[in-house]
């Protein structure tokens, strides 16, 4: 607990992500980490493995690329690191703040630079709406890639989760807030970022957690869509994630995430526009 109140007070964050929770969201995903290490390996290794592989097919045999970005890189538990800083001229690393152990790791590598900024665009917009008695805004985007086109982009484990805190914070405050605007501005998100992701590279990959699934003794108990009814096509790779054992959030119950991913952006952009 002391040292997550550490990183609490100490991690360089802007105002309005601590307000909606983002500092603290960050602060206790590390501590869970921490605790499941064991568990969260295979996954940390597929994504990994997946990242790797996507920049190589973005790269088409080049020795070096131009540049790379990472959107949602967090805590930096996800991403090969130095294997993507060896691979590209410059990595830019996006997230809405990035803890002291990230710029601690990131300062040995010249070539990696640290954007904090919201991908969404929207979480201005809604404290603004928030403060004016409001529920959800309607005039927000993306703010523009950092810096122009990449090479290559990655969203890493970032779809399902970019609606999560926003509506948090919504709900907090209108907690009768109907469940069809709820999701039609978590598609919004989704969608959003899909094409963002798209217009910002030449090559964009994505992995995101699709379904949870609670589970006792290896039995399912309960499975719910995790990327809010979007309908995305099949992956090209696919794992699972035991990203809670019991007793991390339930006593007696298990909470695992199947993962899927995509080499190519544009798969699922062409899929979602002819639903």
């Amino acid at each position: 607990m002391l040292r997550e109140a550490f990183e609490y007070l100490t991690t360089p964050c802007d105002p309005l992500a601590r307000r909606l929770g983002y500092l603290g969201e960050t602060v206790a995903l590390g501590a869970r980490y921490r605790r499941q290490r064991r568990a969260w390996a295979p996954h940390v290794a597929a994504c990994r493995r997946f990242v790797m592989q996507a920049a190589e097919r973005a790269l088409q045999g080049e020795r070096t690329g131009r540049r790379a970005m990472v959107a949602g890189s967090g805590l930096l538990i996800e991403l090969p690191l130095e294997e993507l800083a060896a691979r590209f001229d410059e990595l830019v690393l996006v997230d809405i703040l990035h803890a002291r152990s990230v710029r601690r790791r990131v300062a040995r590598l010249p070539n990696v630079r640290l954007v904090a900024m919201d991908v969404t665009g929207a979480l201005a917009p809604l404290a603004a709406a928030l403060d004016r008695g409001r529920a959800l805004p309607t005039e927000f985007a993306p703010p523009p890639a950092p810096g122009g086109r990449f090479a290559f982009a990655v969203s890493c484990n970032l779809l399902s989760q970019l609606p999560l805190m926003p509506l948090d914070a919504v709900e907090r405050r209108v907690p009768a807030l109907p469940d069809a605007d709820r999701l039609a501005f978590a598609q919004r998100l989704a969608r959003d970022h899909l094409e963002w992701l798209a217009a910002s590279a030449d090559t964009a990959a994505l992995f995101t957690d699709m379904e949870s699934l609670w589970l006792r003794g290896g039995a399912v108990l309960e499975r719910e869509d995790s990327v809010w009814d979007l309908g995305l096509p099949a992956p090209d790779m696919s794992w699972l994630w035991d990203i809670a054992p019991a007793p991390e959030q339930h006593r007696h119950n298990d909470l695992r995430h199947s993962v899927g991913a995509w080499f190519d952006i544009r798969t699922v952009t062409s899929a979602l526009s002819s639903c």
